[in-house]
Parts: C-alpha cells; structure tokens; sequence
C-alpha cells in the first residue's frame, strides 16, 4: 500500500519505508510556508525600451557612432555579492534591427593597465579575464530556461553558450561579432548577435524580453551586473528589454549538413569513416537532426583519475551527437538518485536521431533514438514545463532493447521555489518486463545570495538500474543534509571563501550502512591569488570507513597559463590505510606553447600511479597542435594532433594514436569536416 504527499498540485510518492520522512516534511512544510511567502520581497526589476536603428553600427568599438545616439541607457551595475554599486561602472546600450542585436559596452576601470586579457582561442574558458557578457531570453519567461549568454574577454575572445546547446563547429554554434579597443578609462566591446542564431517566437507586435549584462574585473575579482539576480541566479530578478519587435522573416537555412570524411592508417591497414548529419529547422523555435555514422572519430574525452571513490566515475561527454541541442535531455540534476539519460552508456552509433526546440513559451521537449553498432536501439524523450518563474515540471522516458532484453524507464520531475526556499521532487519508474523497480528523491531546501541548504531524501530500490542512466548508489535509503556559505571578504589577505558540510544517512534495504557520518571542508582565495582547501570525512560506507583528511594549495588559481596545484590525502579509505598526493602545473612559454602536467599517486590497496602531460602550441585563433601523454598503471599512450577548426568552412584534423586508447594505438588519422 502507497501513501501520497499532494503539495502544490505535484504527488509525492512513498511506499511504507518512507512514512517518517513524509511525517518531518509535512511538519516542516506547514511551519515554513508562513515564513516561506514573507521571504518573497518584490524587487526592482530594471527595464530598458527597445531601440529599433535604421543605420546599424559600423562594429568598430565607438560608442560616438550615430547608431548610438537614440539607445537609452541601461542603468548602473551593482556587485554581484554586495549590491552596492559597483567602484568601477560599466555603461550599456542596445540596438536592433532585422538582422541582430547590437550591444555597446564601455567599462571603465580606474587602474586600466590592470586590465587581464590572455585566451584567444575562441570557445575557450576566461577564468580570471576581465571579460563582458550579454545574456537575453527572447520568450522573457523569466524562469531562465531559455537564457542565452555572449562573453567576450578584453582581447575580443569570444565565446557563448547558446540555449539548447549546440556543436561546435562554427555554421551550427552560430556566427557572431564582436570588437573591442582600449580608451585611458578602460576598454569597450560591441557585439553583433544575428538573430538567426537565436530562438525566438514570431510576433508582429511588440513583445518582453529577458536580459541582463554582466561584467567580471579580475584585479578586484569581483563581478557586477546591470539586473541583481543574486550569486544563486534568481531568473525572476532579470532585466527587461521592454518592446521589441522580432524580425517577421526566419533568415535561417532550414537545411543545414555537416558531413566529414577520415581515413585511417592502422597497423598497416587502411580504412575509412565517413558520415553525414542533416539539421531541420522546422521552426524557429523547433529542430530536427538525423546523423549517419554520427563523428565520433577521436573526440578526446575525459580521463578518468585515480583517486579511490565508492561508485562509478560521472565523466562528461564531448562527442557533437549528444552536445547538439544536449540541454533538452537533462530532467535531473547529478546529486539526486541518479540521471535519467547518461549519453556516457552509448557506444558506437550506426545511425542517430533528434528533436528538440520550444514547444510553446512554457514548453519544451528533447527526444531522441539510435540504433548501435552492437545491434540494441535506444530512445530517450524529456518534455518540460516552467509555468513562471518559480514552477517547472519535467516528464521523462527512455527505453533500451538488446535481443530479448526489453527496459522501459519513466519519471517526473517538479521544482517549486518561494523566494528563497524551495521543495523538489523527483520519481522514476523502471520496467524489465520481469519486474517494476522505483528510485526517487524529495527535497526542501533554502538558496539565499550566500548560502545554500538543504535536506534531501533519496531512495532506490534494489534493482533499480535502467541501461541508459548513470545512478551511482542502488538499494538506497535514507536521508542527507548539505549547506554551502560562500562570501567575499572585504579587507585582509583572503578575498572569499568557502564553507561546506554534508551528512550522509543511508542504508540499505536488509538495515546495513549504506553511508553514513560527516564531510565537511574550508576554502579560501587569497588576494594574490593563492587557493588553499582543507577537506576532511568521517563516514562508514557498507565495505568499510573512512577517515581522512585532505589539504590542498596552489598559486595563480585562476590563471592557467602560469599555475600550480599540491593535493595531499591521508588517513584510511574503506578501512585501509590511504595516501593520495596529486601534483599539477601549467605554464604558458614563448606566448602561445602551453605546457601541462599532473602527476598522481595512490597508495591503497591496490595502489595507483597516473601521470598526465600535455603541450599545446596555439599558432593562431585558428591552428594549433596539441599533444598528451597517459601513463596510468604502467599502461601508457600518448597521441599528437594538428587542427585547423574553430572558424567557419573546412575544418581539418591530423591524429597520431588515438586519445581515448588506454595504450598506444600505431593509427595515423587524418579528417576533414565541412558544413553546407
């Protein structure tokens, strides 16, 4: 017999073992929702009108150009943990037009010859850069779903994350501009975002959208941005840009392809890959993809390390089949009962399909199919609800088919927040045809501007373990809490830090611990750019405890072009006496030769050696060779390529050995991928 906790239209549900959690959520739920609706305070939202140009701007970087004169400005910026206005202001303005949007930065900086610019490889990350963003969700749902973000650093490197997601070849990821000069105050960026590259609803009348811009200064290492959404990112709280009018005529190809062709020396024998992907746009808000022998040709994954851990490694996944329009597939976070579809668990991939895109301004879906080389078919779909800014629901399917082997897994998913608290729920039900197991997980928590709360329950059922999912812990049951406090300090040598605490309570079905006890760890970041962590556990797990400590250090955290890392375990790990030390370096020489390498040793039962060393030449934007050598275990490869990609018309690849080999694979690869 099941019970069912109904809060705010969304059923809970809990079989016999669960009924003490439902007792504390009730009795939390009903002493909390008093304060829960006081903590909603109505903020000031700032707004912008929406200035349509008939002449756009030159791209040149000179906020004196006429395309300039009638865009109202966007307001002051505030720090981003403070609220206080910022020392250092930034000015916005935007303008549109049928084609794109224009935004205009100009920042100004009272020590400007501080101003950090390094990367020039575009896509890159800006750890530790001045850089700019403009971010705009032109639905304006305000639930920050559909958020696409444009950054550039202070030397015009460009990178975004679209909505979505998308590959990264540069015709499917989308073609913008921007530029950038300095002034004796600061430096300004200009930025063209063609519309064509973004998703947005057709509308002959004026409509809202979503925006904000943001500013990082790395000599103060601190951000600032025009709409306050919080360091937790509170969507509701972002900016408007009042009465836009979007271009009427899709400009977009609704046909696009990417196809690619590698040949291959191997052992001396050679052969051939060749594949080809069509991409539909359907609408602008909706698309179609179909992949043949989708390229999976030496995309350099992950490495797994070797530091002891009680479950199966998460590893992230690269490949373009699964990054293209990968954002519609994620229905649960990674720190709940598991994830529904884990793109990890597909090998080789005969032919592949998806759908994806914006269903309406609420909804949105993501579905795929592929048939694998060794015979099985799989799917997966995932349609989502945000009903405002605070309500999202999710609804989840996969089904995987080997032979006789049929598995059928189903769940949904709800989030509900008021201001700052929140409740989750998650629900997934798999079916073998021999059996129905459940795993799930329910939550209610608190996310202020510096801290983090929550209490989470988690069960999964003894067999719960669908094909395509990662779940790290089967037979499950049980409880934990985690808090995270971060703050910035505003005097002294540390400039922020970092406190966390997580207390496990988990056992199995029979009674036996599962996990259970305290972890917990202190960070700091120093004004001169030093990390220094100390992390400690004392938590019994069913094979055994452990009891550890473990400190780290490094210098030039957020400079990785000159850095340095010392980590240091010790204690026992499953009941056995355990030291890992992981040593890391980077230095970039000659102003493009990047060197790497990260040295770890585990001294366990059994014990584990890795080493890993890199070198990258950058010879432009575009070109670079790049090289890695593995050493885990006395098992050892190593691979060397050069790549001309990045930019839009034929990319080119030459690859000796093969990246995701645990040993040297003699294959001389040679590939070439074009979009038309």
């Amino acid at each position: 017999m099941s019970q069912c906790l109904l809060v705010e239209g969304a059923i809970f549900n809990f079989n016999r073992t669960h009924l003490p959690f439902v007792r504390v959520i009730r009795a939390i739920f009903s002493l909390a929702v008093p304060f829960l609706l006081a903590t909603v305070v109505a903020a000031q939202v700032p707004q912008v009108p929406a200035t349509r140009c008939d002449h756009p701007p030159k791209m040149d970087a000179d906020p004196t150009d006429p395309a300039w004169k009638g865009a109202s400005p966007a307001g002051s910026f505030q720090d981003t943990y403070t609220d206080h206005s910022a020392a250092d202001q930034t000015e916005c303005k935007l303008v549109y037009d049928d084609d794109a949007i224009f935004v205009l930065f100009v920042c100004h900086d009272s020590q400007p010859t501080q101003i950090v610019g390094r990367e020039i490889t575009p896509e890159a990350q800006f750890v530790g850069e001045d850089t700019v963003t403009f971010s705009i969700d032109p639905y304006g749902s305000r639930n920050g779903s559909s958020l696409s973000r444009f950054t550039v650093n202070a030397i015009n490197t460009r990178t975004e994350t679209i909505a979505g997601g998308h590959s990264s070849k540069a015709e499917w990821r989308g073609i913008w501009q921007s530029e950038e000069r300095r002034f004796p105050g600061g430096y300004i960026v200009e930025m063209r975002i063609p519309w064509r590259i973004l998703n947005y609803p057709k509308s002959a009348k004026p409509i809202d959208m979503d925006i904000d811009f943001d500013r990082y200064q790395a000599r103060t290492k601190t951000g600032s941005q025009w709409a306050y959404v919080t360091p937790s990112f509170k969507p509701e709280l972002l900016g408007i840009l009042k009465g836009v009018v979007p271009p009427q005529r899709d400009s977009r190809s609704r046909w696009q392809f990417l196809a690619y062709d590698a040949p291959s020396l191997s052992d001396g024998a050679i052969s051939n890959r060749a594949g080809l992907d069509a991409r539909y746009a359907a609408t602008n808000e909706q698309t179609a993809l179909v992949s043949i022998n989708p390229d999976f040709i030496n995309i350099e994954q992950q490495i797994a390390g070797v530091d002891f851990v009680h479950t199966e490694r998460f590893l992230s996944d690269a490949r373009p089949f699964f990054t293209e329009g990968g954002d519609y597939f994620n229905p649960i976070g990674q720190f709940e009962f598991g994830i529904p579809f884990y793109s990890q668990r597909i090998g080789p991939i005969d032919i592949g399909s998806k759908f994806y895109g914006q269903l309406s301004q609420a909804a949105k879906i993501g579905t795929l199919a592929v048939n694998q080389s060794d015979g099985s078919t799989a799917t997966f779909t995932n349609y989502s609800l945000n009903l405002g800014s605070t309500f999202s629901q999710a609804f989840f399917a996969s089904t995987y088919d080997l032979g006789s082997n049929h598995d059928l897994l189903t769940g949904t998913t709800f989030n509900k927040r008021w201001g700052n608290w929140f409740i989750h729920n998650s629900t997934a039900l798999e079916n073998t045809g021999r059996q129905n197991e459940t795993a799930g997980n329910n939550a209610i928590g608190y996310t202020g501007a510096k801290l983090f709360s929550e209490i989470q329950q988690i069960w999964v059922d003894p067999s719960f373990n669908p094909p395509l999912a990662y779940v790290p812990w089967q037979d499950r049951r049980g409880a934990y809490t985690y808090t995270n406090y971060n703050d910035t300090i505003p005097r002294g040598p540390f400039h922020d830090w970092n406190l966390f605490i997580y207390t496990p309570n988990f056992h199995q079905s029979n009674g036996a611990i599962q996990e259970r006890g305290i972890q917990s760890g202190v960070s700091f970041i120093t004004r001169n750019d030093q990390s220094i962590s100390i992390n400690q556990s004392a938590t019994d797990y069913l094979t055994g405890s452990d009891n550890t400590l473990d400190v780290s250090y490094g210098f030039n955290a957020s400079n990785r072009f000159k850095q340095a890392s010392i980590e240091y375990l010790f204690g026992e790990q499953n009941s056995t006496p355990s030291h890992y030390v992981n040593l890391k370096g980077s230095l970039r020489v000659f102003h493009r030769i990047d060197l790497g390498l990260s040295q770890s040793v585990l001294q366990f039962t059994p014990s584990a050696r890795q080493t890993i060393a890199t070198i990258g030449w950058q010879i432009d934007s575009r070109r670079s060779i790049t090289g890695r050598f593995v050493d885990t275990n006395g098992e050892q490869n190593f691979f060397l390529s050069y790549q001309s990609a990045g930019w839009t018309g034929v990319e080119m690849y030459l690859i000796l050995g093969d990246p995701n080999s645990l040993t040297f694979s003699r294959t001389l690869s040679l590939k070439f991928v074009w979009a038309f």
